[in-house]
């Protein structure tokens, strides 16, 4: 009897966890995506969007644009991913540049809020909610599907692509208006074996965390070079 209370026990155990898991994971209600129908266009090296906000993103010729897809995120966001990629002479990934319209669906009340955000980047009369840092990159470390980084990372293994093992990364969000229910989120990410440093010791404790202002600054200076924001009337 009492073997029994205990694999009754155990059992209960583990199908609450299991319970807690599948509910608690947001990214089983991520639709699989979708590459035609796209809203926004590409012509040469501009990304043209007529909304949310009208403007051209114009990338340095030094990027290709590779393509783009859209999906419903966790069951509660219309979302659209492009991508330009920098590569270098053997076609490894290099940079890129992940740009992501967001916009919650109409019955939902949700708001973005990103005023935590420690950087403010412009891009012409554009300004971002940004954030930066230097990360290790495993593609052997398991993670959570159905997020817009899986979404990426499923796109660009499906171009011959990963990310570089040493990451300066960089995120900025534009919320298009008043509703803060729409954003524009620009992510870019480049290699840090260009500065010959890893993450581990520009992050905190790290033998050259003294210099990540300096990488930090770099990073989002790279971005102002490379990438140009326009109203969509003053590009046309």
């Amino acid at each position: 009897m009492k073997r029994i209370i205990i694999f009754t026990v155990i059992a209960l155990v583990i199908a609450a966890a299991t319970g807690h898991w599948y509910y608690s994971d947001r990214g089983r209600f991520t639709t699989a995506p979708e590459y035609t129908g796209l809203a926004r266009s590409v012509s040469g090296n501009d990304l043209v969007s007529d909304r949310d906000p009208a403007a051209v993103l114009r990338f340095d010729p030094s990027f290709q644009y590779i393509g783009g897809q859209k999906f419903i995120l966790y069951g509660v966001a219309d979302t659209e991913q492009h991508f330009f990629v920098e590569t270098d002479d053997d076609d490894k990934l290099k940079s890129v540049y992940w740009v992501q319209y967001e916009a919650y669906l109409p019955e939902k009340s949700y708001t973005y809020d990103y005023d935590d955000s420690p950087l403010r980047v412009k891009l012409g009369d554009y300004e971002f909610f940004t954030d930066a840092e230097a990360f290790h990159y495993d593609p052997e470390k398991k993670r959570k599907a159905g997020t817009d980084g899986a979404m990426v990372r499923q796109f660009l293994a499906g171009k011959g692509y990963s990310y570089p093992t040493e990451v300066a990364y960089a995120r900025m969000v534009y919320l298009t208006d008043a509703s803060r229910q729409k954003e524009l989120m620009i992510i870019f990410m480049d290699d840090l074996a260009s500065y010959e440093l890893t993450a581990a010791e520009l992050n905190d404790g790290g033998a050259n965390a003294a210099r990540w202002p300096e990488i930090e600054q770099a990073h989002l200076d790279r971005i102002r070079a490379t990438l140009t924001m326009l109203p969509l009337a003053a590009a046309q």
